[in-house]
């Protein structure tokens, strides 16, 4: 039924818009031949008079038109979902029908693309799958809705049509494959063309008779396998292999010669131990019934293969990094409270409960120390050179490698000069080697009686050394020479063979070197070489934290507003300017809470978490800036969320304080007194 044969029933509209008429004049087009009817309503309609025109008429969705022209598609399904629940009615009964727009309508012009629209149509994913179309005119009034049920059938109409082609074109096929084959048969019995593609193939290629020994190759495989560097009289394909390869491909072969002449060539990816070092290759193999021989294709992956190592790694980093993100908020959120809470008992705890207070609030920035060296661990690197201590970056490594140096009882040795000793280079990357070395001295000492690894610090005035030593097993002379070698480990399938070559490539990004050398039965010592780096400016210096929290309560009483949906964390900060600065302090959970305070009073100070429910901090910062900017300049961040990238980049933006969780009570009364000194009294409500 064409468009203009189509009935419009009188409920299908509230309103009529201008511009839309009940017929469409045009000419029906193959794409508007499918149209199944031309229900919509106005733009500004409600939900709840849209669910009644769903619950009256038939159709589950309608076109949304607005001043005569289509903006787009709702559905009964959406409707019903937004007015059936608990408050929906409530809610949204009043709202416009725009507010239950689908996210991604199709919409076309009727004399659009015919394959296009089924393409886009039938490949979508979901529920937008069953969503009818949308065919407008070339003024955008609407010509009606096809459903998807009529694009599947004309769908696989077209599909019969071309089948029945392609059903034609059968007995063409047969003939050219008999010629294939033909061709195919001249070309095997023809030399010539066959050494062109033999020795020519980009890939190395070797035949193999059934032991696997290799009777043909080109010069491809003789450059990959460098076989000019190996004697002749060696020329068993799995000579080059570990042993544990050899009789997988062993296996290999007497498979193929059992398989079947038209069995899929198999593929598998051995590593190869060559005079310059492990390689991986992916070999292609299949059996030549006409020669008996095996027929094997030689490719190297091994930077492919590094690649995807990388990228899992990735994969991985990424992973932990959003899981220590989220536990480190959590964390900084419950450490706030302990450690705030702490410190004003600090403050009026009699003498026997201070030693206790102080215990507790020790123990807490402990933790919240614990949470950065987290976060600094399982944050990708960036690469950025700062001047770095080695002296403290050996104190971290060993502290974050305390517990398992203590499950295995091994004594540590620590021999630091005197003098701090400075390198310029990434302290994230650094500690990542030391702790690798560490990490390697420590399974090197498995089954030793006494473990003990020895961390020595060296300087000359132009270059430092680093070294790490056990007593361990040692490394044989000829595996020492491949320890840093990619893939090459000796820990069996608990080791990647990548922690060495990371560590040496990290290293010498940072302009050094490492070494190692060891005696087998004795142990081994390896040895980081870096060049000597110049201190960071005093200017630079941060000054350490006090040891035990003072309060300074301000001279007058100033209001101060928290928001926080952190109930101990805000009641922690509500004490803490009562009694740093004699405050009148008001909370709130959210920035909504936050703004009703704010329309009907004047406060010198606002306290914010950024990320809350309803409204966060950010959203409260720009209501702010739009209306009040009095009080813009007297807003602080807080938050929990060290470390995370995003909220980092939208900070570093913003001329505003920041204080991150957890914090001390100097802390917060360092940030807030200069705010709160400058306050004005002058207040004027809005309206």
């Amino acid at each position: 039924m064409s468009p203009e044969t189509l009935p419009v029933p009188e409920l299908d509209r509230v309103q009529p818009p201008a511009g839309v008429p009940d017929e469409d004049p045009s000419p029906a087009s193959k794409l508007s031949e499918l149209v199944h009817h031309r229900d919509w309503v106005d733009a500004q309609t409600p939900l709840a008079d849209v669910q009644k025109l769903f619950q009256d008429h038939p159709g589950d969705f309608r076109a949304i038109v607005d001043r005569g022209g289509v903006v787009g598609l709702c559905s009964r399904a959406t409707v019903g979902f937004m007015l059936g629940s608990r408050y929906g009615f409530s809610l949204y009964g009043n709202s416009p029908v725009m507010t239950a727009r689908a996210p991604r309508p199709l919409i076309y012009r009727r004399d659009a693309s015919l394959p296009r629209v089924l393409d886009e149509a039938l490949s979508r994913q979901g529920s937008e799958f069953f969503e009818d179309i949308v065919l407008v005119d070339e003024h955008e009034r609407l010509v009606g809705l096809v459903p998807v049920p009529s694009l599947a059938r004309l769908q696989l109409k077209l599909f019969g049509e071309q089948l029945a082609r392609v059903t034609s074109q059968d007995g063409e096929l047969r003939e050219q494959n008999l010629a294939l084959f033909q061709i195919n048969n001249q070309l095997r019995q023809s030399q010539g063309r066959y050494k062109a593609l033999f020795e020519n193939n980009a890939l190395g290629v070797a035949l193999l008779d059934p032991d696997g020994v290799i009777v043909a190759h080109n010069r491809r495989f003789e450059q990959l396998l460098q076989l000019q560097e190996r004697p002749q009289a060696s020329f068993q394909l799995a000579s080059w292999m570990t042993s544990s390869a050899q009789q997988s491909f062993r296996r290999l072969l007497a498979a193929h010669e059992r398989a079947a002449p038209d069995t899929e060539p198999s593929v598998t990816e051995v590593v190869f131990e060559l005079p310059r070092g492990a390689r991986r290759f992916e070999l292609h193999s299949s059996w030549v019934v006409e020669t008996g021989q095996i027929c094997v294709f030689f490719e190297d992956v091994t930077e492919q293969h590094l690649l995807k190592q990388r990228i899992a790694r990735q994969e991985k980093q990424n992973m932990l990094d959003t899981l220590v993100a989220g536990v480190a908020h959590e964390l900084n959120n419950k450490l706030t409270p302990v450690l705030g809470f702490a410190d004003l008992l600090q403050l009026v705890a009699p003498e026997p409960m201070r030693a206790h207070t102080l215990c507790i609030r020790q123990s807490a920035a402990e933790a919240a120390q614990i949470i950065r060296q987290l976060l600094n661990l399982s944050r990708p690197a960036g690469g950025q050179a700062n001047p770095v201590e080695l002296g403290g970056l050996c104190r971290e490594a060993l502290q974050m490698l305390r517990f398992q140096l203590m499950e295995t009882r091994c004594e540590q040795h620590l021999h630091l000069p005197v003098e701090p000793v400075w390198v310029r280079g990434d302290p994230v990357q650094l500690k990542q080697v030391l702790i690798n070395l560490v990490l390697n001295a420590m399974h090197a000492m498995e089954g030793v009686p006494q473990p003990q690894i020895t961390l020595t610090l060296q300087s000359d005035g132009a270059s430092v050394v680093l070294s790490v030593r056990d007593v361990g097993s040692g490394i044989s002379p000829e595996n020492l020479s491949r320890i840093f070698d990619p893939f090459f480990t000796t820990k069996g399938p608990r080791g990647t063979g990548l922690g060495l070559s990371v560590s040496l490539g990290i290293v010498q990004q940072h302009g050094g070197e490492i070494t190692a050398e060891s005696t087998p039965g004795e142990g081994s010592t390896f040895s980081i070489h870096l060049p000597v780096g110049q201190p960071p400016s005093a200017l630079l210096t941060t000054a350490a934290e006090p040891a035990e929290p003072v309060a300074h309560p301000g001279p007058s009483r100033r209001r101060a507003l928290v928001v926080d949906d952190e109930e101990f964390v805000r009641q922690y900060m509500q004490e803490a300017l009562r009694v740093c600065f004699n405050c009148s302090v008001e909370g709130v959970p959210d920035g909504l809470e936050a703004v009703e305070k704010l329309r009907r009073g004047h406060y010198d100070l606002i306290l914010s978490d950024i990320r809350m429910p309803r409204m966060d901090g950010f959203q409260l910062r720009a209501w702010l800036a739009e209306n009040r900017p009095d009080l813009s300049g007297r807003l602080v961040f807080v938050t929990g969320h060290a470390g995370a990238v995003d909220l980092d980049q939208n900070l570093g933006g913003l001329p505003l304080p920041v204080i991150r969780k957890p914090f001390t009570l100097d802390t917060i009364a360092a940030i807030c007194r200069p705010i709160l000194e400058s306050s004005s009294e002058s207040f004027a409500p809005i309206a």
